[in-house]
């Protein structure tokens, strides 16, 4: 069960300024400093990417450290009024990266083609559109660390979207570049369907872990995006029109 890995979070430092949910900056029990995502994000917000970040890792990115985290109710009442966004009880949890550098559009290059291939066929599959990077901008959720040269997927919040527009995420995609390789290679494709094969076999343990109280809205009411509706969008690669554009 998830209670094993829980991580208590003992102190709230600050809150990130990038971001859409703009998550809290807080330090666990463990002494490692997390990025935490809690009430202010949604229940939807904490399941996509609690299952995104898990099926993610399971399909092999090099997905940031993340973990269940606990907030106690005096914590909150403690701080100021702000702290009230986070909410008290279970939030998700990423570990804060060493030396984070939002990737750019002139780094692209340094990072493995073989990585840039792993996560634009992963977000086609989970349905992920909130990885965008043009020589305009965009917002990659993608970390790299110069020293290293190491890269980290971060933020899955947006996966399982059922409006994803696929013309739209193979023109703003951060990787979008290197589509052509996969779909126009049958054996490759075959490697990344296995794959997504391997990762589904996990979704069911990555289920049990996840806190039951993020799937209720409040006062008992069940939340409209379930597990069950993830994992029949992850289905699809089963089918003859997975990779149609």
């Amino acid at each position: 069960m998830f209670n094993r890995e829980v991580v208590q979070i003992i102190e709230v430092l600050g809150r990130a300024t990038q971001g859409i949910t703009r998550p809290f900056i807080c330090r666990g029990e463990d002494e490692q400093l997390y990025f935490v995502k809690g009430l202010h994000a949604g229940r939807r917000s904490l399941i996509a990417e609690w299952l995104g970040s898990s099926m993610a890792a399971a399909f092999g990115l090099p997905v940031a450290p993340f973990r269940v985290g606990e907030i106690e109710e005096e914590l909150i009442a403690v701080g100021p009024p702000h702290f009230a966004e986070l909410g008290a009880g279970y939030v998700f949890a990423s570990e804060a990266v060493k030396n984070p550098l939002e990737l750019s559009w002139t780094s692209l290059d340094n990072v493995d083609p073989a990585q840039q291939l792993d996560v634009i066929v992963f977000d086609w599959w989970a349905r992920n559109q909130d990885r965008t990077l043009t020589a305009l901008g965009g917002n990659p959720n993608l970390l790299w660390d110069p020293s290293a040269s190491k890269m980290r997927v971060i933020d899955q919040n947006q996966a399982f979207d059922p409006n994803f527009d696929k013309a739209e995420f193979l023109q703003l995609h951060a990787f979008s570049r290197t589509w052509h390789k996969v779909y126009e290679d049958f054996v490759m494709r075959q490697i990344y369907e296995m794959r997504m094969q391997n990762a589904l076999e996990q979704f069911e343990e990555a289920c049990d872990r996840m806190p039951d109280s993020w799937r209720i809205v409040g006062d008992d009411v069940p939340l409209d995006f379930t597990p069950e509706q993830a994992y029949e969008m992850l289905l699809f690669c089963r089918h003859d029109d997975f990779w149609k554009p």
